[in-house]
């Protein structure tokens, strides 16, 4: 490849060159053209202006030669000049990848940065709120919750782990005392005093942001969480296992394929509340509230809701084998395809008023039970009759 001083110099021979061959050609021709023309020889003059005219013509071929050199060096030149172009085009373009790939390298080293560091910063958080937690003072361990929860809501990848923390947190401080233990008074005030935080970690878990990972459940077994305020919460698949419910306010809560096997809500207050599909085996539901409850397939298989209020509910499909109804008020309930085998529904109020212009009516709504040995000693029947 020349260097520009090299290609200034071949160009410079180049036109001289051909000016050079130009002259001897123009010198040449006009030498020619004044020999004919004083020529004395006759053979000449016979056809002077025809040589004259030849040589003219080879003049022309000469200069045209010249020309046609010269136009194919500056041809070529351009042909460099525009390769040139494109490989410094070529240059550029490669160039400003590479200036586009660091970029881009700086810009992922730059997220990476700031992803290590807002993981830094969690880290950092999430120690410190659990730090939070074994406090001895309420304020505090609230602080850790709330600090916790604003962790879970911003970055999903931890919310499962927090999740997992503030349930042992409650099964820790608030476990069910089982018939042969006693709690010390110590015990008692300090799960008065966490009280609170408990209360704040339910709230918590159970309006958690993110989807839950596949298979996986809140664990709340064994807990003691009597008297507490569920109202209207999502409980939905939450696994309650012989955990004590006695009292709690679960109004309007779903807890939908929620697992209450053996769980104790006594007197609990479950108006409206949504239980369907929900495992309550063998469950102790005396005197609970279920008014207008959705108990739609639900699990209550030898439960016991002596006295309990099921004013409307709606227990279609539920399974109600050898529970004990005994007293309990079924008024208006619906007990489409239920199955009451074997169950007690000694005292039970199964009647349903419906009000039809201008009469009133009696009618219970046991579309299909299945009543084969349920016990209706003293039950009222939808004639408003008490069963022998």
């Amino acid at each position: 490849m020349f260097t520009d001083d090299e290609k200034d110099l071949i160009k410079n021979w180049v036109i001289f060159g051909a000016i050079f061959l130009l002259l001897i050609a123009v010198a040449v021709t006009v030498y020619f053209i004044s020999m004919i023309l004083i020529t004395d020889r006759k053979e000449l003059l016979k056809d002077k202006y025809e040589y004259i005219v030849e040589s003219l013509n080879l003049l022309g071929l000469f200069i045209g030669g010249g020309a046609v050199i010269v136009n194919v060096y500056f041809a070529g030149r351009r042909a460099d000049a525009m390769e040139e172009t494109a490989k410094a085009t070529n240059r550029n373009a490669d160039a400003a990848n590479k200036n586009a790939e660091a970029a881009n390298k700086n810009a992922e080293a730059a997220n990476k940065n700031a992803e290590a560091a807002n993981q830094k910063q969690i880290t950092e958080r999430f120690s410190k709120a659990i730090e939070q937690l074994g406090s001895d003072k309420p304020e505090v361990i609230l602080g850790g919750i709330y600090t916790l929860e604003r962790i879970a809501r911003d970055s999903e990848s931890d919310q499962w782990t927090i999740m997992e923390v503030l349930t042992a947190f409650v099964r820790q401080n608030a476990p069910i005392i089982k018939e042969n233990e006693s709690q010390s008074p110590e015990d008692q005030e300090k799960f008065q005093k966490l009280r609170i935080s408990i209360q704040a970690c339910l709230t918590v878990i159970a309006e958690r942001k993110h989807p839950d990972l596949e298979n996986k459940y809140i664990d709340l077994t064994e807990v003691n969480i009597s008297g507490f305020n569920l109202i209207e919460l999502n409980l939905k698949g939450f696994n309650f296992t012989v955990a004590n419910l006695t009292e709690a306010k679960l109004t309007r809560a779903d807890l939908e394929g929620a697992d209450l096997y053996k769980a104790d809500l006594e007197g609990a207050y479950l108006t409206e509340a949504n239980l369907t599909e929900a495992e309550l085996t063998e469950a102790d539901l005396t005197e609970a509230d279920l008014t207008e409850a959705d108990l739609t397939r639900a699990y209550l298989i030898k439960a016991d809701l002596t006295r309990a209020y099921l004013i409307k509910a709606d227990l279609t499909e539920a399974d109600l084998t050898g529970a004990d109804l005994t007293g309990a008020d079924l008024f208006g309930a619906y007990l489409t395809e239920a199955k009451l085998i074997g169950a007690n529904l000694t005292g039970a109020d199964l009647t349903v008023a419906y009000r039809l212009e201008p009469d009133w009516i009696t009618k219970v709504l046991l579309t299909e039970a299945d009543l084969k040995g349920a016990i209706l000693t003293g039950a009222r029947m939808p004639d408003g009759s008490i069963h022998d």
